[in-house]
C-alpha cells in the first residue's frame, strides 16, 4: 500500500527533475551567445561555477582578465549567465527595465523572506511603490534625521571608547560586530522610530535582528542562499525539507510580526481613534509631518490627496518595506564603514590628513551640510565605495528577446567581430558592480589601489559608467538604483567624522589578513584564514583602537 502511494511521487518528482534538466541543457546548448563568448570550465553541473564563486569574491574579476569583458559562466544547475564589463551593454540594460528584470529565482527568495517590498517589485509595481517612497528618502528627509545618525555614532564612540581603556595596548576590537548594532540602532530610529537598544550592553537581543543574523551571518548562510535560491529556481524543492528552509519561515514570520506591530503603533500615534476615514485625513497627515522617521514619511506620501486607491501601497506592502529597510539601511552600511576603517588603518598618511580635517571643524555634532562642506572626507567615502561597493554584483533576466549593443566588438573563436550580443528570452545578466569600479581600462593602472586624491581628477572614462552617483557603479543607476543611498553616504560620513576625531586605526592582523567574505550579493570584511579552515566563518573586521592624543575617556 505505502509502494504504491510512494513510488507515483517518486516518479513525479524524478520526470519533473528530468524536465527541468532538459530545459536547462537545452537553453544552455541552443544560447547564440554559446558560439560567440568563451568563459570558464564547469566544474559541477548542479552547483556549476557556483561554489567556487562564493568562495572567492573576486574570481569574476579575475575570469575577465582572462576571457574578456564578456564572458559565459554558470550559476546554479548550470545556468548560463552572461558576464558584461562592457558600459555600453551596462547603459543599455539600465536604460530598459521593461526587458531587464531582477532573475525570477532572486525575486522568489525575497518575497518569502521579506514579502512585496522594493526589493521585489518590477514593472507597474515598483514605480508605485518608488512614486510612494521617493520623498522618504529625499535630500531634506536625510537632514532631518541626520542627528539620530550622530547621536548613535557618539554611543558606539564611547563604547569603544571604555572597551579600548579596559583592553589596553594590546587588545584590539571586532569592529564589524559593533558596527551592525550601531546601525540597526540607526535604521530602527531613523527608518520607523523604534528603538531596538542593539548598543545597550544589558538589552536583550532583538528579534529581528537575530532573524538576520542566523541567516546572513551564520556559518551556513552561503548554504542557505544557495537553498533559496534553487527553490526558485525548482519550486518543487519547497516541498522538501532542506537545511535553512525552517529558518526562512521563522525568520519571514517575525519580520512581519515586527514590521506589523510597528506600522499599527506608526498609525495609532496619529490617528488616535484609528480611524482614517476623509474627515480625519489632513488631520493625519499634519500630525505625519511631525514625524522625522522615513515610514511616517512613507505613510504620509501614501495617504496624499492626490493619489488614486489604485496607486497607494495596501498594508502588507507597507510592512513589507521594512526589512526592505533593514537590509538596506543596516547590513550594507556596516559593510562599508567596516571597509572605510579597514582601508584607512592600512593607510596611515591618508587617516592622519582625514583626522586634520574633522578635528578642524569646530563642532561635535556636524549637520549633512557641515558634512558635505569637507572634501576629504568626501573623497574618503568615494574611494572607499569604489573599492568595497557593499554590492558585489546585480543580476538581471531578460523578460523578452533583445540585442545588447557593445562599445567594443567581442572577437569569437573563429576570428570574427561581433558589435552587439544576441539576448534570448530567460537569459540571466551579471552586473558587475566591483568589476566596473576597478576596470583598469576605465580607472588605469592603480585601480585596485586606495587613493583619495584620484578624485582631484578622475579618467573621462568614468562618464560612462550608468551609476547614480559619483561616476561610479556603487549604487546603479536608472529606475533600480539604490533608493537609499543619500541616507548611506551620511550615515558613512557621520561615522567616519566621529570616530575619527576619537580614535587611531591600526590593524590587528598582519598584511593581507582581511578578505571579502560573501552572503549573496554583499561582502563583508572577514579574518584570511587556510583553505582547510574557511569553513564556518563569519563577517569579521579585528582593529587596534587608540584614543587619539589629548582626548580622554572622560570628554565621552
Amino acid at each position: 500500500m505505502i509502494t504504491q502511494i510512494v513510488l507515483p511521487i517518486v516518479a513525479t518528482l524524478c520526470a519533473y527533475f528530468v524536465l527541468h534538466a532538459s530545459q536547462i541543457l537545452y537553453r544552455n546548448l541552443s544560447s547564440p551567445l554559446r558560439r560567440i563568448l568563451p568563459g570558464p570550465p564547469i566544474p559541477h553541473y548542479v552547483l556549476g561555477n557556483f561554489k567556487e564563486m562564493a568562495e572567492d569574491a573576486r574570481l569574476s574579476s579575475k575570469w575577465r582578465a582572462v576571457y574578456g569583458k564578456n564572458y559565459l559562466f554558470h550559476g546554479l544547475f548550470s545556468i548560463s549567465e552572461l558576464y558584461t564589463g562592457d558600459l555600453k551593454a551596462l547603459t543599455h540594460i539600465i536604460a530598459h527595465p521593461e526587458i531587464y528584470q531582477r532573475p525570477p529565482a532572486s525575486r522568489d527568495a525575497s518575497r518569502r523572506l521579506m514579502g512585496e517590498g522594493i526589493l521585489f517589485a518590477e514593472a507597474e509595481q515598483h514605480k508605485r511603490h518608488r512614486r510612494v517612497m521617493n520623498p522618504a528618502f529625499g535630500p531634506s528627509q536625510i537632514r532631518a534625521v541626520t542627528e539620530i545618525f550622530v547621536e548613535k555614532a557618539a554611543q558606539l564612540r564611547d563604547i569603544w571608547a571604555k572597551q579600548t581603556h579596559q583592553q589596553g595596548e594590546n587588545g584590539s576590537l571586532d569592529v564589524f560586530a559593533s558596527l551592525r548594532k550601531m546601525t540597526l540602532d540607526v535604521i530602527g530610529r531613523a527608518g520607523f522610530g523604534y528603538d531596538f537598544n542593539a548598543l545597550n550592553p544589558t538589552g536583550h537581543t532583538n528579534e529581528l535582528n537575530q532573524a538576520f543574523t542566523d541567516l546572513l551571518h551564520s556559518p551556513h548562510s552561503n548554504i542557505f542562499s544557495m537553498i533559496r535560491l534553487a527553490q526558485g529556481t525548482i519550486p518543487v524543492l519547497k516541498l522538501l525539507p532542506l537545511p535553512g528552509a525552517r529558518l526562512v519561515q521563522s525568520a519571514h514570520r517575525r519580520m512581519m510580526k515586527i514590521g506589523g506591530k510597528i506600522v499599527h503603533e506608526s498609525k495609532a500615534a496619529i490617528l488616535a481613534t484609528g480611524n482614517e476615514d476623509d474627515a480625519n485625513e489632513k488631520d493625519a497627515l499634519t500630525m505625519l509631518s511631525r514625524q522625522r522617521d522615513l515610514l511616517s514619511t512613507l505613510l504620509k506620501a501614501n495617504m496624499a490627496p492626490g493619489l488614486t486607491e489604485r496607486q497607494r501601497l495596501d498594508e502588507e506592502e507597507v510592512i513589507s518595506q521594512i526589512p526592505a529597510f533593514f537590509v538596506a539601511g543596516n547590513e550594507t552600511v556596516a559593510a562599508a564603514t567596516a571597509w572605510a576603517l579597514h582601508l584607512l588603518s592600512r593607510h596611515q598618511s591618508i587617516q592622519d590628513q582625514l583626522r586634520a580635517e574633522v578635528t578642524a571643524t569646530a563642532t561635535d555634532s556636524p549637520t549633512l551640510d557641515e558634512l558635505n562642506r569637507l572634501p576629504f572626507l568626501e573623497k574618503v567615502v568615494r574611494e572607499t565605495l569604489r573599492l568595497h561597493a557593499p554590492a558585489l554584483f546585480m543580476q538581471r533576466t531578460a523578460m523578452t528577446d533583445d540585442v545588447l549593443p557593445l562599445e567594443r566588438p567581442v572577437v569569437d573563436a573563429a576570428g570574427a567581430e561581433h558589435w552587439s550580443l544576441p539576448i534570448v528570452k530567460g537569459q540571466t545578466v551579471h552586473l558587475p558592480i566591483w568589476g566596473v569600479n576597478t576596470d583598469v581600462d576605465i580607472w588605469g593602472a592603480d585601480a585596485l589601489e586606495f587613493r583619495p586624491d584620484r578624485w582631484d581628477d578622475i579618467p573621462k572614462a568614468t562618464s560612462g559608467i550608468p551609476g547614480i552617483w559619483g561616476n561610479q557603479f556603487t549604487f546603479l543607476g536608472g529606475q533600480h538604483n539604490c533608493i537609499g543611498f543619500r541616507f548611506a553616504l551620511a550615515e558613512l560620513k557621520v561615522l567616519l567624522f566621529i570616530l575619527t576625531r576619537a580614535f587611531t586605526y591600526a590593524p590587528a592582523v598582519p598584511e593581507g589578513g582581511i578578505e571579502p567574505l560573501t552572503g549573496g550579493t554583499l561582502q563583508r570584511p572577514a579574518v584570511l584564514r587556510p583553505q582547510q579552515q574557511r569553513k564556518g566563518r563569519v563577517a569579521s573586521l579585528p582593529l587596534r583602537l587608540s584614543l587619539v592624543q589629548n582626548a580622554q575617556l572622560d570628554d565621552y
